[in-house]
């Protein structure tokens, strides 16, 4: 609910593209949280602007202000939606569930996301990756090594953490898909990275994202200049 030029509770500064505003913005869609968006222009430097640096002295997005306050960090920023605005639970509704879908979350954090955006998705997007194509198919074959957790989750489970969306799929969704766009230039097909059709090496996780594509929000939330 991307209400431009309103006046609500909560406003979203963010930057097309970026993973990390993304997941928010799927997170603010899918709870049906009305919000005012402030996307900020990378190429004129708006996230390093003194009014900007004011919310968030580390220069990034995304950041949500409410009120006086000013939160940054993604995941940061959902567990505080999911406690202003439970109505629709994103971090479980029980303890267990609460730790199952941190357990997750961390799980792609920490073992998963770093391999394949350090060592695949900057090297791509910096134009880096043709100076080492044997270690870039080495990083390929970690990055679907990495990945195969998910897939064994998903074998069991629609969805990541339980049989219904949660955080563990918003954090996910968005760093998967940069990968999937990074590996389909042509640069990364000629070097043999294998990455274009994860679906089709890891079926789990193909049909899990064919299931996240049609959640609720996600249209309203896709990065717009990626239409292009």
């Amino acid at each position: 609910m991307n209400v431009e030029g309103s006046t609500m509770d909560h406003e979203l500064f963010w930057i097309s593209g970026s993973p990390y505003a993304w997941q928010v913005q799927l997170a603010l869609e899918y709870k049906g949280v009305s919000y005012v968006s402030r996307r900020l222009d990378a190429g004129k430097q708006e996230h390093r602007a003194p009014a900007f640096l004011a919310l968030n002295p580390r220069g990034k997005v995304p950041v949500l202000k409410t009120g006086d306050t000013a939160l940054y960090e993604s995941v940061a920023i959902i567990a505080f939606l999911d406690r202003a605005h439970p109505a629709v639970p994103l971090l479980g509704q029980t303890a267990q569930q609460h730790g199952r879908v941190w357990q997750r979350v961390n799980e792609f954090e920490n073992y998963t996301r770093d391999l394949f955006d350090v060592e695949i998705v900057r090297p791509l997007l910096r134009g880096r990756a043709k100076d080492d194509p044997e270690a870039m198919r080495a990083s390929a074959a970690r990055a679907v090594e990495a990945l195969g957790w998910m897939e064994q989750a998903l074998s069991i489970t629609p969805y990541l953490a339980d049989d219904h969306i949660t955080a563990a799929d918003i954090v996910a969704l968005p760093n998967i898909q940069m990968l999937r766009r990074v590996a389909a230039r042509p640069e990364a097909i000629n070097m043999g990275l294998g990455l274009e059709d994860l679906g089709g090496r890891l079926p789990a996780l193909g049909a899990w994202l064919s299931r996240m594509e049609t959640m609720r929000g996600y249209d309203a939330a896709y990065p717009p200049h990626w239409r292009s």
